[in-house]
């Protein structure tokens, strides 16, 4: 599968625009800075990504960008495999995040609450220690988490923290519980 489809469809617009401008660039030089560019651009996005069509995706959302939001560029070369860089190492940090989210705590209605807690040990004992052991932080995020059933993003957004916060908080709670409950 070649450019051809993404290039037909950058014609096709280009076409129907004339040459207005899009964001203060004119089409014309968006039209030659994504043939010149294009091939290193999607090869860089391949080595990093090995996804044909994440690669196509990063790279379409780099033009998409330039098209709206154009950047004072001195160097287009540059900046273009810059952005298809940085965009390829967010999309790997995510995947990276979910993954080891996934590992560490399951996410799903299937997920049992008990399954990372040990059970040997009382109740109130264990209470006691998320009350007295952790962080308030990660206490709260506990008792939202266990007490009222939210989900991350909802949990989120009550503490004004990120998602990713929630699981380190969630991650690190199950682990002293653990270490304390489960030597």
């Amino acid at each position: 599968m070649g450019k051809c489809p993404l290039v037909c469809l950058i014609n096709k617009w280009l076409s129907q625009q004339a040459m207005k401008k899009v964001g203060g660039m004119q089409q014309e030089e968006i039209k030659r800075l994504y043939e010149k560019h294009h091939d290193r651009m999607l090869f860089l996005a391949k080595q990093m990504l090995a996804d044909d069509e994440e690669s196509h995706d990063v790279v379409s959302d780099v033009f998409a960008q330039l098209a709206e939001q154009p950047p004072t560029m001195t160097h287009p070369t540059s900046y273009l495999l810059n952005a298809v860089r940085n965009r390829c190492l967010n999309l790997l940090r995510k995947k990276r995040l979910a993954e080891r989210v996934h590992r560490l705590l399951p996410i799903g209605e299937e997920t049992s609450y008990d399954d990372n807690i040990p059970t040997s040990y009382p109740l109130e004992e264990m209470l006691r220690f998320v009350e007295t052991q952790l962080t308030p932080q990660t206490r709260n995020v506990v008792k939202l988490r266990f007490n009222e059933r939210k989900t991350y993003r909802e949990i989120a957004l009550a503490l004004n923290i990120s998602e990713a916060a929630v699981y380190k908080h969630l991650a690190q709670a199950i682990s002293k519980l653990k270490r304390r409950f489960n030597p």
